[in-house]
């Protein structure tokens, strides 16, 4: 215990000096010898040889959070590589249940007529018939399990165009609420086209998944065509 002469806090100092020494941080001195995190910086801060150690103590704990990282990401990669083998082993089971479905079929070719098959995340679907996308938009929902709120919706518009007309005419057509657009897109020139009096519409889902699960399928599709 601490007296009046003060020796216990002398002790405590050579012992956060040891300490220090020895690679210990300030919490951790701070613990040890039973004084505050500020006494301890106090006392050790000022040491010449205190910097060496608060240098090596950042650049240990830059190369553990560097490894922890590394770790994490090997983890999250295997749990990635897993999830995708499970999406594909299901897609081929549904496949087989789905192939004679004529709204599945009709889904995958339209897909492979007007859909993105660049983008790894997005499945995308554009045109200018909005027929089309009511299709596509219904085979989301009964084979890939997409809910309709998660759907989005954007625009592809010549400058002559009225751009809450169109919003309208999209919604009303395909059932996507106006809500659910992202902000639409505009073009030089103009439409002379009547089919782009209303402009291109986009469908789109964000999801990595559910991309390499419809890939799938139309992998599928393509070999049982051969």
């Amino acid at each position: 215990m601490a007296d009046s002469s003060g020796h216990y806090k002398q002790e405590a100092y050579e012992q956060a000096i040891a300490f220090r020494k020895r690679g210990f941080t300030y919490t951790e001195i701070a613990k040890i010898c039973g004084v505050s995190v500020g006494t301890a910086s106090t006392w050790l801060k000022p040491l010449p040889f205190s910097f060496k150690i608060t240098a090596q103590n950042k650049a240990r704990a830059a190369q553990d959070n560097k490894k922890r990282m590394v770790s994490i990401n090997k983890a999250r990669t295997a749990e990635r590589a897993k999830q995708y083998d499970q999406v594909v082993r299901m897609a081929e089971t549904e496949y087989q249940n789905y192939r004679h479905s004529p709204l599945f079929i009709a889904g995958l070719m339209l897909y492979i007529s007007e859909g993105d098959n660049v983008s790894t995340r997005l499945i995308r679907l554009s045109s200018s018939r909005p027929e089309l996308h009511k299709i596509f938009i219904k085979f989301l929902l009964t084979y890939l399990g997409v809910v309709k709120s998660s759907i989005k919706f954007w625009l592809l518009l010549y400058p002559d165009l009225d751009e809450v007309t169109c919003m309208k005419h999209w919604s009303k057509k395909t059932g996507i609420s106006v809500a659910q657009f992202y902000k639409n897109q505009f073009i030089n020139g103009r439409s002379t086209k009547p089919t782009l009096h209303f402009g291109v519409g986009n469908t789109i889902i964000g999801n990595t998944l559910l991309k390499q699960k419809l890939a799938k399928w139309v992998e599928l599709l393509h070999k049982e065509l051969k």
